[in-house]
């Protein structure tokens, strides 16, 4: 369900935000091979749309020097807080984290005012989002800038060099609370399970 909701917020956000030039849903920690072996653990999406982004399944987000920017979502988990009458209701925790090209942006060093540019377009009431109901978006806070966001990364040094001017980065820690009525709730069943 939180994957409905930060997909709602990306359209969003793709639509308002001029200097974004990559914007994913959530992302999870997947470790990788490079030519030469060596595993690395990078932030990596699911690619709803193989033909146009590129050829393959999943893509990652690491930073570099031709990108203007990249917005991507870390799950933080969900929390169930009420289960009252037909309905179930739901707090759903995740990090917003925007990194960019100050150069590209034109914004000189004004980390604040690309973290304003964000929270202007963030929406606060979403309505109803699938079966999500009545989902409010909150924002909990913004994380300090001290790198400790991407510390779960493997990021060698030709990639961390993309978190100091003249990049820098925005990870803002979000909430959304919504309820779902039980009768909506879709009856899961296991997959036939091909060869294992």
């Amino acid at each position: 369900m939180v994957n409905l909701i930060v997909n709602e917020i990306v359209e969003t956000l793709k639509a308002d935000l001029g200097f974004v030039d990559r914007i994913t849903g959530l992302v999870k920690a997947a470790q990788v091979s490079d030519a030469e072996g060596n595993v690395k653990t990078l932030p990596i999406a699911y690619n709803k749309d193989v033909c146009v982004c590129s050829q393959s399944e999943l893509f990652d987000l690491c930073p570099d020097s031709t990108k203007v920017s990249i917005i991507y979502f870390e799950d933080k988990g969900t929390t169930v807080t009420a289960c009252e009458n037909n309905s179930i209701y739901f707090n759903s925790s995740f990090t917003l984290v925007c990194w960019f090209n100050f150069k590209k942006i034109g914004c000189q060093t004004d980390t604040s005012l690309i973290a304003a540019n964000i929270l202007k377009y963030l929406p606060g009431s979403m309505g109803n989002v699938g079966n999500c109901l009545a989902v409010f978006l909150n924002v909990q806070g913004q994380q300090a800038n001290d790198g400790g966001v991407f510390s779960k990364y493997s990021y060698v040094e030709e990639i961390s060099q993309y978190i100091t001017y003249p990049y820098g980065y925005v990870a803002l820690d979000l909430s959304a609370d919504f309820h779902v009525r039980k009768s909506c709730v879709e009856d899961l069943t296991a997959c036939e399970a091909a060869c294992l």
